[in-house]
């Protein structure tokens, strides 16, 4: 079960206000693509360990309709989670999404980096 609130690092809530001002995507819905580009790699995505001292986003806000959807994605990758540890995966996962999409300079730049270009 996905946990009702999700806080994310320091430095993954800097990387969400740089490319909201460079792509004018809301934060919520970038954490949605670095959430999905992490699991794609698989659990090494959820092992980092992250500070946990940025923003903070409430379960509707991060995974609107598809809660049920990463829920499983989660699961798959991970299989069951405790209550506690579900939510740092899912941080560090954005993290490490982040991560790859830190260079981006403008939407398109972003649709590239995601893989979701065909």
């Amino acid at each position: 079960m996905l946990p009702k609130r999700v806080r994310i690092s320091k430095g993954a809530t800097e990387t969400l206000k740089l490319l909201k001002a460079r792509t004018g995507l809301t934060p919520n819905i970038t954490c949605r693509i670095a959430l999905i580009l992490s699991l794609k790699d698989g659990p090494r995505g959820g092992d980092r360990e992250v500070d946990q001292m940025g923003s903070e986003f409430n379960a509707p806000t991060l995974y609107g309709e598809f809660g049920t959807l990463f829920d499983c994605m989660i699961r798959e990758v991970h299989g069951a989670l405790d209550s506690k540890t579900i939510g740092s995966v899912i941080a560090s996962h954005i993290d490490n999404g982040l991560d790859r999409l830190r260079k981006t300079k403008n939407i398109l730049e972003l649709v590239e980096y995601s893989g979701f270009a065909a």
